[in-house]
């Protein structure tokens, strides 16, 4: 065999030797995937995996090819991710350890892991009760995307308590499991917070600690350090502290430019 055509046969058959054992039927694109799964709001299950990891490949040549197991990838997207070649997806989902399972929510959002080999009797009921999860979260954001929109709609509407509304709905959304809307309602209240941050204080009363953090940090980037309400706090306290900066609010409101 001529030497140049030689070492070109195996430094192909050392690629393929390095590349991860991943099942048939799995798709190794995982901007495609998740980008279909966005556009039809569906989960999606990401297989992390190396060329090196012995249970990875025992993985997918028999749990991850077994009939059930099977049956429940045909209804949702699914892809392999090899962790040597795609470093920036394993640095992403904080994946230390292969095989890892995630799935994720449209938009990259995880709502369950795993780690390490199981066989179908395990992994089945992983995927089947991940999957629940999956949908009810993703149903959580179709929900919040429909208050989001009713939010909108009362921060320009000119009813007496439609601000407060609007402040009430937003405060609940920051406790969402879903990054996106968490964001997007803290953006909300920023812009809120700007013209009128009286009508955040209540929050400070919520009965959610994620929410009040949200709040008292946007007030104190909105007043200063002098805003000293800690969401931490008890209940008890914060509402008089909520009391007394009503009525400094209400002064600063009053005072005359200039």
């Amino acid at each position: 065999m001529n030497p140049l055509r030689f070492l070109l046969f195996f430094a192909a058959l050392g690629a393929c030797i390095a590349r991860a054992d991943i099942p048939a039927g799995w798709s190794t694109d995982y901007d495609g995937v998740t980008a279909d799964a966005d556009y039809s709001q569906q989960p999606t299950l990401v297989y992390f995996t190396a060329s090196w990891c012995g249970p990875c490949k025992l993985m997918s040549r028999t749990t991850l090819v077994d009939a059930p197991i099977e049956k429940v990838l045909s209804t949702l997207p699914h892809v392999g991710v090899d962790i040597d070649a795609h470093p920036d997806l394993a640095t992403k989902y904080g994946v230390n350890a292969v095989p890892t399972f995630v799935l994720i929510t449209p938009g990259g959002d995880e709502v369950d892991r795993t780690t390490g080999y199981q066989g179908t009797a395990d992994f089945l009921p992983w995927l089947n009760n991940g999957l629940a999860q999956a949908r009810a979260a993703i149903a959580e954001q179709v929900l919040s995307k429909k208050t989001l929109s009713d939010v909108d709609q009362l921060l320009t509407s000119t009813g007496t308590d439609s601000t407060q509304q609007a402040a009430g709905k937003l405060f609940a959304l920051c406790d969402e499991r879903d990054s996106a809307t968490v964001n997007a309602a803290a953006t909300r209240l920023q812009l809120l917070a700007n013209s009128n941050p009286a009508a955040l204080l209540e929050g400070l009363n919520d009965p959610r600690l994620a929410t009040r953090i949200t709040v008292a940090n946007i007030l104190r980037g909105k007043i200063g350090d002098e805003f000293d309400i800690d969401p931490w706090s008890d209940a008890a306290t914060r509402d008089r502290a909520v009391r007394q900066w009503r009525g400094k609010l209400a002064g600063m409101a009053g005072k005359p430019a200039g």
